[in-house]
């Protein structure tokens, strides 16, 4: 078991639902939602069952986490800290919209002891960022991470969308060239994934969805993986780029498969071997943590061997560091190399893994047939 786990901490509120959006989050929300939300994540933060482990992450996402007054988010974390054995350099991470944004904003979130923020950029082309509706502009993207670091955060992140409607490969090119001019320490470079109940999905159903081909995309990709690197960046996880120390520490623990504690609505932990998902309707969330009643929409129990399955696949995922044979040893007793022999030597054979030491990880060409491969350890 590890000795250090996550917290995700989960803010339904945005602005506006943008039309990709398949997260549990809601727009049309009242100061009275807000603050009856923020009473009841409380809550459920200071009745939490403590683990043993100490915690080194906690991960504010969303929806919009910034929606709120940045003192509601200053006293939620307190409020963590209060409940958690955090450790004292514990990263802590903030997700914010460009839009909702200012110095004064932010220096409260970073004296609360939030050091580390992740923008939703998704796009420098003006045009595309109003079909993914959007309502920060370029300009306001780069001005919230100016401010950012005005107000003393030196641990930067923005997430980039490709494979968008009537995107070219040159719009992207200039996305990427105007990303890297910025210089943050992190980059989450997503292809478009268009999933059932958005907006997009309805668009798509009636034909009105103009998407890149397959092979475009995966130039695109390619442009992105390039770019980053001459940038100085290290693709440490399919879609995730770092400068030198500054991977993203609470994502890596859900790619090694680490527990995690889960607050808010629909929000999930994965502690005692059981994955557990909050009721996800903030006001029916609300209304059982006033009751007193059972938050609990959704419980998994894995077995062991689904256990050592998805630490395969979700291992997979980090192309930098990959599966730690020997922390996959300690952990459930057998080598993944003797746990899965055929599959590995099919895929090593095939180009698509390697095997680094007593590591195994996706080969840059397996990393553009990363789902192929994982899904063969499911």
């Amino acid at each position: 078991m590890t000795p250090t786990i996550g917290c995700y901490v989960h803010i339904p509120f945005c602005v506006r639902k943008c039309a990709y959006c398949d997260f549990n989050s809601y727009s049309g929300y009242t100061d009275g939602t807000i603050r009856r939300y923020v009473d009841a994540l409380t809550q459920e933060i200071e009745r939490a069952p403590v683990q043993p482990q100490s915690v080194d992450t906690i991960f504010f996402g969303g929806g919009t986490p910034t929606a709120i007054p940045a003192t509601d988010e200053a006293a939620l974390l307190r409020a963590v800290r209060e409940r958690l054995p955090v450790t004292p350099n514990a990263e802590i991470t903030t997700e914010a919209n460009p839009g909702t944004m200012d110095v004064q904003h932010l220096e409260v979130l970073r004296e609360a002891g939030f050091n580390r923020i992740s923008f939703g950029v998704q796009s420098f082309d003006s045009g595309l960022l109003k079909t993914l509706d959007r309502i920060h502009s370029a300009d306001e993207a780069k001005n919230a991470v100016k401010a950012a670091r005005a107000a003393g955060f030196d641990n930067v992140s923005i997430d980039l969308m490709f494979g968008l409607p009537r995107q070219t490969k040159a719009q992207w090119r200039d996305t990427l060239e105007q990303a890297m001019a910025l210089e943050t320490e992190h980059i989450s470079l997503y292809s478009l994934i268009v999933e059932e109940g958005t907006g997009f999905y309805t668009l798509r159903q009636k034909g009105r969805l103009p998407l890149p081909d397959e092979d475009t995309a995966a130039e695109m990709f390619q442009m992105a993986i390039d770019a980053a690197h001459a940038g100085g960046y290290e693709q440490y996880e399919i879609s995730n780029f770092a400068k030198s120390g500054r991977a993203c520490g609470h994502n890596v623990h859900y790619w090694r498969n680490d527990p995690y504690y889960g607050f808010g609505c629909g929000a999930v932990g994965y502690l005692d071997g059981k994955r557990i998902m909050n009721v996800k309707s903030p006001a029916k969330y609300c209304e059982t943590i006033e009751d007193h009643g059972d938050l609990t929409y959704t419980c998994e129990a894995l077995t062991t061997e689904e256990t050592m399955a998805e630490t395969m696949m979700l291992g997979l995922r980090l192309t930098g560091e990959g599966v730690d044979c020997r922390r996959y040893a300690e952990r459930f007793g057998v080598d993944p190399r003797a746990k899965f022999p055929d599959d590995i030597a099919k895929f090593t054979k095939d180009g698509l893994l390697e095997t680094d030491g007593d590591f195994l990880r996706l080969t840059p060409r397996g990393v553009f047939l990363a789902n192929e491969v994982m899904m063969a350890f499911v």
